[in-house]
């Protein structure tokens, strides 16, 4: 089985568990959660195996997470997650809290561990958001 579907598997249990039953909706558009991934990355948060799958480009747009367009779309045909709006500027998990515990016992990843993984994403999802939304100024 392709690597990158156990990463996907772990991304959307991990933000299950840490965006409870109320926020199901992750910001996708604006590189929002490439950077919060990266952070993950950068600070060690995902599992070695995991680590060693994904990786991040200093594109032009801003840092990019290579692999995260084809993760996306496992997990949409997977249907842990969906695609609710046509701009794919966000998407909206599937997965219960015990799904994700499922999911996670067979990657052998310690809930714990992935809740701390999916506080510190939803963390950035949330501060790169606002960024995002900040409006411009002129000096």
């Amino acid at each position: 089985m392709d690597r990158l579907h156990d990463v996907a598997r772990l991304l959307v249990s991990s933000l299950a568990l840490a965006s409870g039953e109320e926020r199901k909706r992750i910001a996708t558009s604006h590189g929002i959660l490439d950077r919060a991934i990266k952070h993950a990355l950068d600070n060690e948060l995902f599992p070695e195996w995991a680590r060693n799958e994904m990786h991040i480009a200093d594109s032009r747009v801003g840092w990019q997470c290579v692999e995260l367009p084809a993760i996306l779309g496992w997990a949409q045909a997977a249907e842990l997650t969906n695609a609710p709006n046509p701009a794919y500027q966000v998407t909206e998990l599937q997965v219960s809290h015990r799904v994700a515990r499922t999911l996670l016992r067979r990657l052998n990843v310690a809930e714990d561990e992935a809740k701390a993984l999916g506080d510190a994403l939803m963390a950035n999802i949330d501060t790169y958001q606002r960024e995002a939304n900040e409006p411009v100024t002129a000096d």
